[in-house]
């Protein structure tokens, strides 16, 4: 037996249909090459809510830039791409304004697309604040990341899990997050995280995050990394979080997880500051 319209059954209006949400596209492109012994911009492009923004800064060899989103969070079918290119011997840090809040999906995957190019001797900080996955939020996310073998990558992606100073908990969402890495061609390093469904069970089981809601992947691609080994994890001793770090392939690879956001950055930026010779984190970051 099936259910069908009886033939008296009026057709459904077209009033009565699911609207089409607007959604956001975002596109920001930048370069910078090393002119006159300093990082100058070389290329910028900005579209749609993906914007960029090039504070001065005094004091340091790193031309900064910082991302905005003025879509104020992404939800599902949102799409965002960035494209960062470092020139040979330039030097470059890249922030974002602000957390980037994932929320709840009325239909289909936010998706963020990252690429990184370094060329010889290039310098490249990718420190992006906390992602926040809200309840029944969903996103998709890819990192590539294409360097000479002599570059210098430091890459950070903070995520939290609900915010647990407003009480928030997870139900069904899904968090998907690739990283490719590169160098001269050759596949350095591969990760990928999935979390699908219940997403607060799933991170409260033992063998995941067992309760914690905010973790930290932290990579730093350099090719004196394996002698940094020891002295990164002497970093950790003492902090309010729980971490490792290992070497692999020619990266120094840390995870950090932590009960909250506030312990997060209390064990993630004296550690950042260590990787970044006790150099300031970027001013955004402290806003």
């Amino acid at each position: 037996m099936f259910d069908a319209a009886l033939p008296s059954d009026p057709a459904p209006s077209s009033d009565a249909r699911s609207p089409r949400l607007q959604r956001a596209r975002g596109c920001a492109r930048l370069g910078v090459a090393r002119l006159d012994g300093a990082t100058r911009l070389q290329e910028l492009y900005q579209d749609g809510c993906a914007k960029l923004r090039c504070p001065k800064t005094h004091g340091s060899d790193f031309f900064e830039a910082v991302l905005l989103n003025t879509a104020g969070g992404l939800t599902g079918g949102d799409h965002v791409e960035t494209d960062i290119r470092v020139g040979p011997g330039a030097k470059l840090t890249v922030t974002g304004q602000t957390c980037e809040r994932i929320y709840k999906s009325s239909g289909g995957d936010a998706q963020v697309e990252t690429r990184l190019s370094l060329g010889d001797d290039a310098h490249l900080e990718w420190m992006p604040q906390e992602t926040i996955l809200f309840d029944r939020g969903r996103i998709r996310r890819s990192l590539n990341v294409e360097m000479a073998t002599n570059a210098r990558l430091l890459a950070v992606e903070p995520i939290v899990f609900g915010r647990v100073a407003s009480g928030e908990t997870l139900g069904p969402g899904l968090f998907r997050d690739a990283w490719r890495i590169h160098c001269n061609g050759d596949l350095r390093y591969a990760d990928e995280t999935r979390l699908d469904g219940e997403i607060g069970e799933i991170i409260d089981r033992p063998a995941t995050l067992n309760g914690a809601k905010a973790i930290a992947t932290v990579l730093y691609v350099v090719p004196d990394a394996e002698t940094l080994v020891a002295r990164a994890r002497e970093t950790l001793n003492g902090a309010p979080v729980i971490g490792g770090v290992t070497y692999v392939n020619g990266v120094l690879l840390s995870r950090l997880i932590a009960r909250d956001s506030m312990q997060l950055r209390a064990g993630l930026i004296p550690f950042l500051s260590f990787l970044r010779d006790a150099r300031d984190m970027p001013r955004a970051w402290y806003s």
